[in-house]
């Protein structure tokens, strides 16, 4: 895909607004909806398919804008330096201390029995 610039996707972004062509079905909307687990009136069926359709619009959209150069925000910072934490293995074995603070049997913790027989 060629990079669009900024002009040409709000350009496109009006012109689907605009048009507001729907591209999910009511059927797909409907399998949506079922792995979801809700129930949708006939009206929330089309207007759940105009946002989906619009959702999936800006997303292909987005893909086609050129990010080349761009760095990656972090965090919700792009100026500041984020402290990351190293990652340290410990290996030490603190197994006895952390049974010590609770009840324990085998060598593992004991919990309340929460599912029947």
């Amino acid at each position: 895909m060629s990079a669009r610039s900024t002009e040409d996707v709000i350009t496109s972004l009006i012109e689907f607004v605009n048009k507001r062509k729907v591209t999910i079905t009511k059927k797909e909307m409907l399998k949506i909806a079922q792995l979801v687990r809700i129930r949708l009136s006939n009206d929330e069926i089309e207007h759940y398919s105009k946002e989906l359709t619009m959702l999936d619009w800006i997303h292909d959209t987005l893909l086609q804008v050129n990010t080349e150069g761009v760095s990656p925000i972090r965090y919700g910072s792009i100026d500041k330096d984020t402290h990351v934490r190293d990652d340290v293995v410990n290996a030490q074995s603190i197994k006895e201390e952390i049974l010590s603070n609770t009840k324990s049997e085998h060598g593992y913790f004991v919990v309340p029995k929460v599912i029947n027989d």
